[in-house]
């Protein structure tokens, strides 16, 4: 069965699609009783994603210009998140070059870095400005390229040439899925190619994710596991999980 934070992820992914939506609908979409959408929907509208309407819902970005997806993912598992964020902080050290994937947790760690801290950071995602912006002794690139709408995020193909020229310390990747066998998992085959050039040019890759990743599916396999280097993720993890990624040969980190 689907869990519930992926039920948030797919209403909130139909938002791009459609405007407003029956329960009727979106019950047939995830498969599930519309007792159980009705309770969603309650949820997602306590938390201004959606607005309820006769016979259905209506997305609150197409009323108020919200991003849902954006709000939503910093809205699932914030503390563990802020925990997996402080084990990855204790990873970076001054002066140092730093690739910072897109994402949530990602976001977290860059909130730690103090405003005096030396370093360079790389990122594609544009949510992230302001707190770089506010880095008054960082090196900061960003890529440009194409802007992905609603997702605050460059990509494309001068993106990834762009990225090809820049070498780092340390990649701190998130995912939207990660999965023992296919490794990790996206939602947007356009990420695919940044995230394996910046495991391809880190001298070594942390992944940050926490307990939800691993029960999630995503749909596009962006790499085998066995180019990580290490894993932060939170107790919510499963101890079976934790053990093969160990027996993966990957250091492993839980918070």
């Amino acid at each position: 069965a689907m869990i519930r934070a992926e039920r948030f992820q797919m209403i909130t992914n139909l938002s791009n699609e459609v405007d407003i939506i029956t329960l009727e609908h979106l019950a047939e979409r995830l498969n599930v009783s519309i007792a159980t959408v009705r309770r969603d929907v309650e949820e997602l509208c306590a938390q201004g994603i959606v607005e309820k309407t006769r016979g259905g819902i209506i997305f609150c970005n197409k009323t108020k210009n919200k991003e849902p997806s954006l709000q939503l993912r910093q809205l699932l598992n914030t503390g563990e998140k802020k925990r997996i964020a402080q084990a990855a902080f204790r990873h970076i050290r001054e002066n140092s070059f730093y690739m910072f994937d897109s994402g949530s947790t990602v976001h977290e760690l860059l909130k730690l870095i103090p405003t005096q801290f030396p370093l360079s950071i790389v990122t594609y995602d544009l949510t992230f400005l302001p707190e770089l912006n506010a880095l008054e002794n960082a090196d900061v690139f960003i890529l440009g390229g194409q802007l992905r709408r609603g997702k605050m995020a460059c990509h494309g193909i001068y993106a990834e040439n762009y990225l090809d020229q820049l070498n780092a310390n340390i990649a701190f990747l998130g995912a939207d899925s990660v999965d023992l066998h296919k490794g990790i998992m996206g939602f947007n085959a356009s990420e695919v190619p940044l995230k394996q050039k910046m495991i391809a040019n880190a001298d070594q890759t942390i992944l940050l994710c926490d307990h939800s990743k691993f029960y999630n599916r995503g749909f596009i396999s962006v790499n085998g596991l066995k180019e990580i280097d290490r894993v932060i993720t939170d107790t919510g993890t499963d101890a079976g999980i934790l053990q093969s990624l160990r027996e993966a040969g990957i250091e492993v980190e839980v918070v």
